[in-house]
């Protein structure tokens, strides 16, 4: 198995500590990969803003192509990106009916993804809320586009309860209703360790990637390998961390992984 980290959860400002600076950090702390967020206005007008992240307007296909390359030339993917728009879209579209344009910005996503090398996509809701078959139709749809580029959509599983439809074994019956390569469940287990494996094996051969919260001491870890062997999952483990955690997790995490993976 794999670890990357998500590139946002630095606190240095971007405008000092560009995309490509934090891509050379995570190399030197020892990840082999890094997920991107994609969000607009990145730089906001106060002169130490935080906000990391990518957009795809940024990014012509030259600046794509650079993109991939400085993460190559460090030896680090791109494994897989972040759709974090979605929080700040929700705020102004609270009902999946206003999703249309969402699914939108969801294909210019993918379109990024390919030219940078990711496979997969994490994507939700935000706070939008709405219908089952309102739900189905705007996730199908994105799927189709995805699933025709070969990028999958990893609908966050932990988070999907937000959209008023139930929890993730609710979306289990969502991905498989819709039955498209292009979508499947980002899994971030958490909670004890009970509830960390069964956030894993509900969700089965359906998972294309992993997001992890700090690493916790009360947590039997190879429980939770235990759980992601038995699902077939021997991907990329991507701690969603911030400041000093980014270094602090990777050491522990590659001694749990000697010892279960």
């Amino acid at each position: 198995m794999k670890l990357s980290v998500r590139e946002s959860g630095f606190r240095e400002p971007v405008s000092e500590y560009p995309l490509d600076w934090a891509l050379g950090r995570i190399k030197e702390l020892g990840y082999d990969g890094v997920e991107l967020c994609m969000v607009p206005d990145r730089v906001r007008r106060w002169p130490r803003a935080t906000r990391r992240g990518a957009w795809y307007s940024e990014y012509d296909a030259e600046g794509r192509k650079k993109l991939r390359q400085r993460a190559e030339s460090l030896g680090l993917e791109i494994p897989t990106l972040s759709s974090d728009w979605a929080w700040g879209y929700s705020e102004f579209n609270p009902d999946l009916s206003q999703w249309d344009r969402g699914v939108e910005i969801i294909g210019e996503d993918v379109e990024f993804a390919r030219d940078v090398g990711a496979r997969a996509i994490l994507i939700h809701f935000g706070v939008s809320t709405g219908t089952w078959e309102q739900a189905k139709r705007l996730l199908g749809r994105a799927a189709d586009h995805a699933a025709a580029r070969g990028i999958v959509l990893g609908f966050e599983g932990s988070i999907w309860f937000r959209a008023g439809l139930g929890g993730q074994e609710t979306l289990v019956r969502m991905v498989d209703e819709i039955g498209s390569p292009g979508l499947k469940i980002y899994v971030h287990p958490h909670g004890d360790t009970a509830q960390q494996v069964k956030d894993v094996e509900e969700v089965g051969d359906r998972i294309c990637a992993l997001h992890a919260s700090a690493l916790d001491d009360k947590v039997d870890y190879g429980q939770v390998f235990a759980a992601l062997k038995k699902v077939g999952y021997d991907w990329y483990w991507c701690f969603e961390v911030g400041g000093d955690l980014i270094a602090k997790s990777v050491q522990p995490w590659r001694e749990l992984a000697r010892r279960y993976a």
